[in-house]
C-alpha cells in the first residue's frame, strides 16, 4: 500500500519536496507553507460528505503531517 500522506512521487529525488523548499525559500517561509496547508487539510476534512469518513480522515492525517513537519 502507497502512503497516501507523503506518496512517492514527493520523495522521487535525493531530497524530498519539502527539504528542496527548505532550501529554496528557507525554515521560516516552509514553516509559514506547513501551517497554511494544515488549514488546508483540516477545512477540506470538515466538509467532506457524512459517507466518505476515509477522506476526512486521510485529509486530518495530512494536515498532522504538515503541523508536525513545522516544529
Amino acid at each position: 500500500m502507497s502512503d497516501q500522506i507523503n506518496p512517492d512521487h514527493y520523495r522521487g529525488n535525493d531530497l524530498e519536496t519539502w527539504e528542496m523548499m527548505v532550501k529554496i525559500w528557507g525554515m521560516e517561509e516552509f514553516k509559514i507553507f506547513c501551517k497554511l496547508n494544515a488549514f488546508k487539510y483540516r477545512m477540506r476534512a470538515a466538509k467532506k460528505p457524512e459517507g466518505d469518513m476515509d477522506k476526512a480522515i486521510e485529509d486530518i492525517k495530512k494536515a498532522l503531517w504538515y503541523e508536525n513537519k513545522k516544529k
